[in-house]
């Protein structure tokens, strides 16, 4: 390890970063000793903090110049320092120092030497004078130090631009951010022996790893932080320099982990809000560099490019911007569009060869696992499947992107265009959530997937959801999303079992219970108001699968919770207005979701027109029938269903199925004070008219469009029941 001096007058940010780059690897020496002129000085403060030995020495305490400069050669030589590093000293060198460590000896200067430099040349008046000057770049400069001020062999420069507007202080804040970037880099060089001084010139000597396929620089530019603190720990461990952008880099130095600015390869800022950051040659030539193309080699050493061997990003989380906002077209979203990183992540796959990407946190333990097996190296087949996996990562960004914009709104899934039409192609992405326990039968899989949006609910309580479970569940939450007041709604096997309103969702939850108590037995429910204390105490005695409502009272959750089965969900967001994709095989069919309930208008086709507390009842009942499996028949009053015939092969075996349950009804309830008929799509003859008649019905809605109707409008009329048709079929397979 060599032992470093370095010689300080003032804040010593520079010894800052010298003492961090020992600290972390990147230097492969330790500072022996800090020497200051001044006592008190900033340097010393931070020396000190560090544990590192100080020197305050002041040239009035010797007899000449040159007897102090000797005084601190013999120092240096007694603590067997092998490099001195100026790094702020305010006083020139003289002879007796510089023949103890001749080209051993490096100074900073905050500007492009030879330009800018000289006696009087130092902190800001170097800035005040390039800006003067006009010239458009500047820079620091690492050199060995000769006889003369801010002159001798250079060793490192790294280019700032000069900005329209910039005052010295923006100017330097920029170079000395370079500053404390190359100056440890060429401590770094000395001390691994690759620094050659031929006369006016340094050489740079090649290193022993630079034929080695071991990864050496590692650029991580991530949205997605999951892993990535442990992750660049691992690579720093393994001695891989760390590459980063703003966001991410913030991130990491937080957690104390070294990382190298980006703009300090490209020497030039972040710009446009952020919008470009990596778009520049020396960090796209890094990537594409064909490592055994010897013209390429040439031509990087040329302009000097540092190979990037390994990239790590992941992209703007565009699905999640998209999902929330009003139009796919919002400026918000727009931002989401990721253009640095999509070209990262294609110019690393492409030069598989030579770089590895990584797009996913969930490849970081395994590739941190391989490099530390194989002496920081990758194998091909490696690189290739991380290939792989990041052109469809961009494949799959790219079709989320056009597939918004298609749709022209925040939804993820697409939706039928304003001419009607349907895509020609229909591209999706659906990631799955989770394996579920079996399909609809025990003896199929199944596992349930979302698309970009992500999930549409969350649970808070209970066992694993079934596949069964999750269709009650959405059809629950569609149809009590058909009604205003306070709803509940009981499903199963698809189809409502009960459906009540009332003032309040208490009374809501009894009207649609007392419909079909028995089928109730092991229901999915759903609300359209939260979930009170009392609804829960009430539940609490009772056999149900699944809860959905928009939110929980506290009391309701913690009595909810003491059954350890029943799954509780919260969806908030109404039923989607996405496409609906429903497999046939090896077809799929795709519609629009039936988000409509009636017409233009009610008809009414017979001599009666309903009375109020009908109309009411109906206006119920149709809005009911609507999610009741085909063929479907709902007998309701005003506000809850009393009778539900479903699913049944002939309408009037519907009437039948209905009669029956409002039969079961009558036995522990009153009848409604308007009782009518719903059916979701029309008669075929009068034989479920006259059936619904014996019924007791005074009421009927439904469609309307039977090459029968005349006949079925005439059927209701000598039984003096009213009737309207809506316009509008509720078919539901």
């Amino acid at each position: 390890m060599e032992k470093i001096a370095v010689f300080a007058s003032g804040e010593g940010t520079n010894l800052q970063a010298l003492l961090d780059a020992c600290a972390d690897g990147r230097v492969r020496g330790t500072i022996a000793l800090v020497v200051s002129n001044k006592p008190g000085v900033g340097a010393l403060k931070r020396a000190a903090r560090a544990g590192v030995e100080t020197l305050v020495a002041a040239p009035a305490e010797s007899a000449s110049p040159d007897e102090y400069a000797a005084l601190l050669a013999h120092e240096c030589k007694k603590r067997g320092v092998g490099l001195i590093c100026l790094a702020g000293f305010m006083l020139k060198v003289r002879p007796p120092l510089l023949k103890a460590y001749a080209g051993r000896m490096m100074n900073i200067h905050p500007a492009l030497l030879p330009a800018f430099g000289g006696q009087g040349m130092y902190g800001m008046k170097v800035h005040e004078s390039v800006l003067a000057s006009g010239v458009k770049v500047s820079g620091p400069t690492v050199h060995i130090v000769d006889e003369d001020y801010d002159h001798g062999p250079i060793v490192l420069q790294a280019a700032v631009p000069v900005l329209a507007g910039d005052t010295p202080a923006s100017l330097a804040a920029r170079v000395r951010a370079q500053e404390h970037w190359i100056y440890p880099k060429a401590v770094a060089l000395f001390c691994e022996g690759r620094l050659k001084v031929e006369g006016s010139r340094v050489d740079l000597l090649p290193s022993v790893l630079d034929d080695s396929p071991r990864a050496r620089r590692a650029l991580l530019s991530v949205s997605d932080k999951t892993g990535l603190v442990e992750f660049a720990k691992g690579l720093n461990d393994l001695g891989i320099e760390l590459v980063s952008t703003s966001g991410t880099a913030k991130a990491l130095i937080e957690a104390g982990v070294p990382v190298r600015p980006l703009d300090t390869m490209t020497g030039f800022p972040e710009i446009l809000d952020g919008r470009v950051k990596t778009l520049h040659p020396h960090v796209h030539g890094a990537i594409l560099l064909r490592r055994k193309d010897p013209k390429q080699a040439r031509e990087a050493d040329l302009f000097g490019i540092e190979p990037i061997d390994l990239v790590v990003v992941n992209l703007y989380p565009f699905a999640k911007t998209v999902a929330a906002a009003p139009s796919a077209y919002d400026q918000n979203v727009i931002e989401q569009i990721d253009i640095g990183g999509v070209a990262l992540i294609r110019a690393a796959a492409k030069n598989f060869e030579d770089v590895a990407v990584l797009t996913s946190p969930a490849d970081y333990a395994a590739t941190l696992a391989e490099l530390a097996a194989s002496q920081g190296r990758l194998g091909e087949a490696t690189r290739k499947k991380l290939a792989l996996t990041a052109f469809k990562h961009t494949a799959d960004y790219d079709s989320m992107i056009a597939r918004a914009w298609t749709n022209g709104s925040g939804g993820a899934a697409p939706e039928v265009s304003e001419s009607g039409t349907f895509p020609p192609v229909l591209n999706g992405k659906l990631t799955k959530v989770q394996d579920l326990r079996y399909g609809e039968n025990p003896h199929q899989k199944a596992a349930l997937y979302a698309n970009e949006a992500g999930m549409s609910f969350t649970q808070l309580h209970g066992k694993e959801l079934s596949y069964n479970n999750l269709l009650d569940a959405s059809g629950t939450w569609d149809a009590v999303s058909d009604f205003e007041d306070p709803t509940a709604v009981i499903f199963k096997h698809v189809t409502p079992a009960g459906i009540g309103s009332g003032s309040t969702i208490e009374a809501a939850l009894d009207r649609a219970w007392a419909c079909d108590p028995l089928s109730a037995f092991g229901g999915v429910l759903a609300f359209n108001r939260p979930v009170t204390r009392a609804i829960a105490e009430t539940l609490s005695k009772r056999f149900v699968e699944v809860l959905v409502a928009p939110g929980y009272d506290p009391e309701a959750l913690e009595i909810l919770k003491k059954k350890p089965n029943v799954r509780l969900l919260v969806r908030t967001k109404p039923p989607t207005k996405a496409l609906q994709l429903r497999s046939i095989g090896d077809e799929v069919l795709v519609t629009e979701p039936d988000r409509l309930i009636s017409g233009a208008e009610w008809k009414v086709v017979t001599k009666r027109a309903p009375r109020p507390a009908e109309e009411a009842a109906m206006r119920f009942a149709w809005t009911a029938a609507k999610h009741v499996k085909s063929n479907a028949i709902v007998l309701a009053g005003p506000e809850q269903t009393v009778g539900i015939g479903a699913g049944q092969m002939s309408r009037v075996d519907s009437v039948h199925m209905s009669g029956v349950k409002l039969k079961l009804f009558l036995r522990d309830n009153e009848g409604p004070a308007a009782l009518v008929l719903a059916s979701d799509a029309f008669f075929p003859f009068r034989d479920g008219i006259d059936a619904a008649a014996t019924l007791g019905i005074s009421a009927i809605v439904c469609p309307g469009g039977s090459v029968k109707d005349a006949e079925v409008i005439a059927a209701a009329d000598e039984h003096s029941l009213a009737m309207v048709f809506t316009g509008m079929r509720h078919f539901r397979h």
